[in-house]
């Protein structure tokens, strides 16, 4: 059963900068950023098979809840992992794990 996290205040709460570290220490690189605005996350699984996760720093903003639910379907689809899974290892992990 695939479970999608939908829930706002779950997804709003989420921090950006955890987001950052659990990227690269699943091997995602940072493409490029917008002044202090979005920044653009690549993971390249073989030359024909790459994702791309568009990370807003600013919780605040109006669609931060919506766009942390795009990221954790892309994770979900690059992993092969259920987005309860990741969602678990995003609020639990400790920088560097």
């Amino acid at each position: 059963m695939i479970v999608s996290v939908r829930d706002p205040n779950i997804l709003s709460n989420l921090d950006p900068q955890q987001l950052k570290s659990y990227l690269v220490a699943r091997g995602w690189r940072q493409e490029s950023q917008v002044d202090n605005k979005d920044s653009v996350w690549i993971l390249t699984i073989n030359p024909d098979l790459e994702f791309d996760i568009n990370l807003q720093p600013n919780p605040k903003t109006r669609s931060f809840a919506l766009r942390m639910a795009e990221i954790l379907e892309t994770l979900e689809k690059a992993e092969g992992r259920s987005q309860l899974d990741i969602l678990t290892d995003l609020v639990t992990s400790i920088p560097g794990r």
